[in-house]
Protein backbone atom coordinates (compact mmCIF):
# COMPACT_ATOMS: atom_id res chain seq x y z
CA UNK A 1 0.00 0.00 0.00
CA UNK A 2 1.28 3.48 -0.90
CA UNK A 3 2.54 5.58 2.01
CA UNK A 4 1.73 9.29 2.42
CA UNK A 5 5.30 10.20 1.53
CA UNK A 6 5.13 8.10 -1.64
CA UNK A 7 1.83 9.76 -2.59
CA UNK A 8 3.43 13.17 -2.11
CA UNK A 9 6.48 12.20 -4.16
CA UNK A 10 4.25 10.89 -6.97
CA UNK A 11 2.13 14.05 -6.86
CA UNK A 12 5.21 16.29 -6.89
CA UNK A 13 6.69 14.44 -9.87
CA UNK A 14 3.42 14.63 -11.85
CA UNK A 15 2.84 18.32 -11.14
CA UNK A 16 6.46 19.18 -11.89
CA UNK A 17 6.38 17.34 -15.22
CA UNK A 18 3.12 19.02 -16.22
CA UNK A 19 4.23 22.56 -15.32
CA UNK A 20 7.68 22.07 -16.84
CA UNK A 21 5.97 21.01 -20.07
CA UNK A 22 4.21 24.38 -20.14
CA UNK A 23 7.49 26.14 -19.35
CA UNK A 24 9.25 24.30 -22.19
CA UNK A 25 6.69 25.37 -24.79
CA UNK A 26 6.73 28.95 -23.50
CA UNK A 27 10.52 28.99 -23.76
CA UNK A 28 10.26 27.90 -27.41
CA UNK A 29 8.12 30.98 -28.12
CA UNK A 30 10.59 33.15 -26.19
CA UNK A 31 13.36 31.75 -28.40
CA UNK A 32 11.36 32.73 -31.49
CA UNK A 33 11.04 36.28 -30.12
CA UNK A 34 14.81 36.53 -29.64
CA UNK A 35 15.39 35.17 -33.15
CA UNK A 36 12.89 37.60 -34.68
CA UNK A 37 14.61 40.55 -33.01
CA UNK A 38 18.02 39.41 -34.28
CA UNK A 39 16.71 38.98 -37.84
CA UNK A 40 15.70 42.64 -38.17
CA UNK A 41 18.34 45.31 -38.90
CA UNK A 42 18.10 48.14 -36.42
CA UNK A 43 15.27 48.33 -33.89
CA UNK A 44 12.39 45.89 -34.56
CA UNK A 45 8.90 47.32 -34.80
CA UNK A 46 5.80 45.55 -33.49
CA UNK A 47 5.24 44.08 -36.94
CA UNK A 48 8.33 41.87 -36.40
CA UNK A 49 6.39 39.96 -33.76
CA UNK A 50 3.06 39.47 -35.54
CA UNK A 51 3.62 35.71 -35.48
CA UNK A 52 3.04 35.77 -31.73
CA UNK A 53 -0.74 36.03 -32.04
CA UNK A 54 -0.97 32.61 -33.68
CA UNK A 55 1.83 31.04 -31.66
CA UNK A 56 0.25 32.08 -28.37
CA UNK A 57 -3.23 31.01 -29.54
CA UNK A 58 -1.85 27.56 -30.32
CA UNK A 59 -0.03 27.50 -26.98
CA UNK A 60 -3.19 28.40 -25.02
CA UNK A 61 -5.17 25.70 -26.83
CA UNK A 62 -2.48 23.06 -26.26
CA UNK A 63 -2.39 23.69 -22.51
CA UNK A 64 -6.06 24.61 -21.99
CA UNK A 65 -6.34 22.12 -19.12
CA UNK A 66 -4.13 24.40 -17.05
CA UNK A 67 -3.76 27.88 -18.52
CA UNK A 68 -6.35 30.57 -19.24
CA UNK A 69 -4.21 33.15 -21.00
CA UNK A 70 -0.76 34.07 -22.26
CA UNK A 71 1.13 36.97 -23.71
CA UNK A 72 4.23 39.11 -23.91
CA UNK A 73 5.39 42.22 -22.06
CA UNK A 74 8.00 44.19 -23.97
CA UNK A 75 11.02 45.81 -22.38
CA UNK A 76 10.37 49.52 -21.76
CA UNK A 77 11.57 51.64 -24.68
CA UNK A 78 12.26 48.64 -26.91
CA UNK A 79 9.61 49.46 -29.54
CA UNK A 80 9.75 52.62 -31.66
CA UNK A 81 5.95 52.97 -31.68
CA UNK A 82 5.39 53.20 -27.93
CA UNK A 83 7.39 53.32 -24.68
CA UNK A 84 5.44 50.41 -23.17
CA UNK A 85 3.52 47.58 -24.77
CA UNK A 86 1.74 44.53 -23.38
CA UNK A 87 -0.06 41.95 -25.51
CA UNK A 88 -2.15 39.37 -23.67
CA UNK A 89 -4.76 36.91 -24.88
CA UNK A 90 -7.44 35.17 -22.80
CA UNK A 91 -9.01 31.81 -23.61
CA UNK A 92 -12.70 31.79 -24.57
CA UNK A 93 -15.32 29.01 -24.28
CA UNK A 94 -15.74 29.11 -28.06
CA UNK A 95 -13.40 30.24 -30.81
CA UNK A 96 -9.88 31.55 -30.41
CA UNK A 97 -8.55 33.62 -27.51
CA UNK A 98 -9.50 37.30 -27.23
CA UNK A 99 -7.10 40.19 -26.81
CA UNK A 100 -7.09 41.65 -23.28
CA UNK A 101 -6.88 45.45 -23.19
CA UNK A 102 -4.66 47.08 -20.56
CA UNK A 103 -4.48 50.80 -19.87
CA UNK A 104 -0.83 51.69 -20.52
CA UNK A 105 -1.23 55.46 -20.18
CA UNK A 106 0.83 56.64 -17.16
CA UNK A 107 -1.52 59.61 -16.68
CA UNK A 108 -4.60 57.40 -16.38
CA UNK A 109 -6.20 56.38 -13.07
CA UNK A 110 -6.36 52.82 -14.39
CA UNK A 111 -2.74 52.73 -15.52
CA UNK A 112 -1.37 49.17 -15.51
CA UNK A 113 2.36 49.45 -14.87
CA UNK A 114 3.51 45.94 -15.74
CA UNK A 115 7.16 46.95 -15.32
CA UNK A 116 6.69 46.96 -11.54
CA UNK A 117 4.92 43.60 -11.35
CA UNK A 118 6.79 40.68 -9.87
CA UNK A 119 6.05 38.48 -12.89
CA UNK A 120 7.98 41.02 -15.00
CA UNK A 121 10.73 42.10 -12.59
CA UNK A 122 11.82 38.59 -11.51
CA UNK A 123 12.62 37.12 -14.94
CA UNK A 124 14.15 40.38 -16.18
CA UNK A 125 16.43 40.74 -13.15
CA UNK A 126 17.49 37.08 -12.95
CA UNK A 127 17.31 36.08 -16.63
CA UNK A 128 15.58 32.86 -15.55
CA UNK A 129 12.06 31.40 -15.82
CA UNK A 130 9.97 31.46 -12.65
CA UNK A 131 6.46 30.73 -11.37
CA UNK A 132 5.03 33.80 -9.59
CA UNK A 133 2.10 33.74 -7.17
CA UNK A 134 -0.54 32.99 -6.30
CA UNK A 135 -1.79 36.56 -6.45
CA UNK A 136 -5.00 38.33 -7.46
CA UNK A 137 -4.87 39.44 -11.09
CA UNK A 138 -6.48 42.87 -10.67
CA UNK A 139 -5.29 43.92 -14.13
CA UNK A 140 -6.94 40.98 -15.89
CA UNK A 141 -9.60 38.55 -14.65
CA UNK A 142 -9.66 39.48 -10.93
CA UNK A 143 -9.10 35.93 -9.66
CA UNK A 144 -6.22 34.17 -7.94
CA UNK A 145 -3.68 33.05 -10.50
CA UNK A 146 -0.12 31.91 -10.89
CA UNK A 147 1.94 33.29 -13.76
CA UNK A 148 4.67 31.23 -15.38
CA UNK A 149 7.10 33.67 -16.98
CA UNK A 150 10.24 33.31 -19.09
CA UNK A 151 12.66 35.99 -20.34
CA UNK A 152 13.40 36.66 -24.00
CA UNK A 153 16.70 38.48 -24.38
CA UNK A 154 17.10 40.95 -27.25
CA UNK A 155 19.50 43.76 -28.05
CA UNK A 156 16.70 46.19 -27.13
CA UNK A 157 16.15 44.70 -23.68
CA UNK A 158 14.55 41.77 -21.91
CA UNK A 159 11.00 40.94 -22.93
CA UNK A 160 8.90 38.57 -20.82
CA UNK A 161 6.62 35.82 -22.09
CA UNK A 162 4.05 34.61 -19.59
CA UNK A 163 0.96 32.49 -19.09
CA UNK A 164 -1.70 32.46 -16.37
CA UNK A 165 -2.83 29.38 -14.46
CA UNK A 166 -5.96 29.66 -12.32
CA UNK A 167 -5.93 28.06 -8.90
CA UNK A 168 -9.15 26.24 -9.83
CA UNK A 169 -7.38 24.44 -12.68
CA UNK A 170 -4.35 23.68 -10.53
CA UNK A 171 -6.49 22.41 -7.67
CA UNK A 172 -8.26 20.01 -10.04
CA UNK A 173 -4.94 18.65 -11.31
CA UNK A 174 -3.64 18.41 -7.72
CA UNK A 175 -6.64 16.46 -6.41
CA UNK A 176 -6.76 14.08 -9.37
CA UNK A 177 -3.09 13.24 -8.85
CA UNK A 178 -3.00 13.13 -5.04
CA UNK A 179 -6.04 10.86 -4.52
CA UNK A 180 -5.85 11.20 -0.74
CA UNK A 181 -8.55 12.37 1.66
CA UNK A 182 -6.35 12.01 4.70
CA UNK A 183 -4.10 13.44 5.94
CA UNK A 184 -4.54 17.07 4.95
CA UNK A 185 -2.10 17.93 2.16
CA UNK A 186 -1.35 21.49 1.01
CA UNK A 187 0.37 22.73 -2.14
CA UNK A 188 2.03 25.95 -1.01
CA UNK A 189 3.45 28.87 -2.98
CA UNK A 190 6.62 30.79 -2.00
CA UNK A 191 4.56 33.69 -0.66
CA UNK A 192 2.89 31.43 1.91
CA UNK A 193 -0.38 31.27 0.00
CA UNK A 194 -2.24 28.05 -0.62
CA UNK A 195 -2.25 26.92 -4.25
CA UNK A 196 -4.40 23.86 -3.53
CA UNK A 197 -5.37 21.54 -0.69
CA UNK A 198 -7.52 18.47 -0.08
CA UNK A 199 -9.27 20.18 2.85
CA UNK A 200 -12.35 22.41 2.57
CA UNK A 201 -11.05 24.32 5.61
CA UNK A 202 -7.86 25.43 3.87
CA UNK A 203 -9.02 27.49 0.91
CA UNK A 204 -6.97 28.20 -2.20
CA UNK A 205 -5.44 31.67 -2.34
CA UNK A 206 -5.41 32.13 1.45
CA UNK A 207 -2.34 32.39 3.64
CA UNK A 208 -1.53 29.14 5.41
CA UNK A 209 -2.04 29.74 9.13
CA UNK A 210 0.86 29.43 11.59
CA UNK A 211 -1.12 26.83 13.54
CA UNK A 212 -1.29 24.69 10.41
CA UNK A 213 2.41 25.14 9.66
CA UNK A 214 3.19 23.92 13.18
CA UNK A 215 1.42 20.66 12.28
CA UNK A 216 3.60 20.07 9.21
CA UNK A 217 4.73 16.45 9.11
CA UNK A 218 6.18 15.89 5.64
CA UNK A 219 7.54 18.73 3.50
CA UNK A 220 8.57 18.15 -0.10
CA UNK A 221 9.83 20.42 -2.89
CA UNK A 222 7.64 19.96 -5.97
CA UNK A 223 10.64 20.53 -8.21
CA UNK A 224 13.73 19.57 -6.16
CA UNK A 225 15.97 19.78 -9.22
CA UNK A 226 15.05 23.42 -9.82
CA UNK A 227 13.24 24.96 -6.83
CA UNK A 228 13.97 28.51 -8.05
CA UNK A 229 12.01 27.92 -11.26
CA UNK A 230 9.07 26.22 -9.52
CA UNK A 231 9.22 27.24 -5.84
CA UNK A 232 6.29 25.15 -4.60
CA UNK A 233 6.11 22.78 -1.66
CA UNK A 234 3.84 19.89 -0.73
CA UNK A 235 3.08 19.69 2.97
CA UNK A 236 1.19 16.99 4.86
CA UNK A 237 -0.28 18.00 8.22
CA UNK A 238 -0.54 15.90 11.34
CA UNK A 239 -4.11 14.99 12.16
Amino acid sequence: METVKEALERTAATLSASINGVFADLEKIAGAVTAAAEAVPGVPRRSAYLFLKQDLADFIKLHSDLIVGAGIAYAPGSLPETPHWLEWWRAQPKGGPRFVTHDLNPDSLNYYDYTGREWFTLPTSTGRPVAVGPYVDFGGINVNIITLCVPAQTAQGMHVLGCDLTLANLEGAFLRTLQLREPVVVLLGPNGRVIASNSARIATGTLLLDEDLERAETLLDVSPGNPTRLPWKLISLQQ
